[in-house]
């Protein structure tokens, strides 16, 4: 889990739900690691939709920067 509440990468109460390590693997073992730096990593490609879905009534953008 990413140290303080501000880290980045850190997700507030998600990432107690779904530590960084379940999603590391669920990308391996799926095989959908990046292979290119990219701006925006394979991990958030799957914290931020769930955040957003826990989080409907504020909007993406609000999601985004909490």
């Amino acid at each position: 889990m990413a140290p303080g509440r501000f880290a980045p990468g850190h997700l507030g109460e998600l990432t107690a739900i779904v530590p960084f390590e379940l999603v590391d693997a669920v990308l391996s073992e799926t095989r959908a690691v990046q292979r290119r730096l990219r701006a925006l990593f394979s991990p958030v490609g799957v914290c931020f939709p769930l955040a957003a879905c826990l989080f409907p009534e504020v909007g993406h953008r609000l999601v985004w920067n909490s």
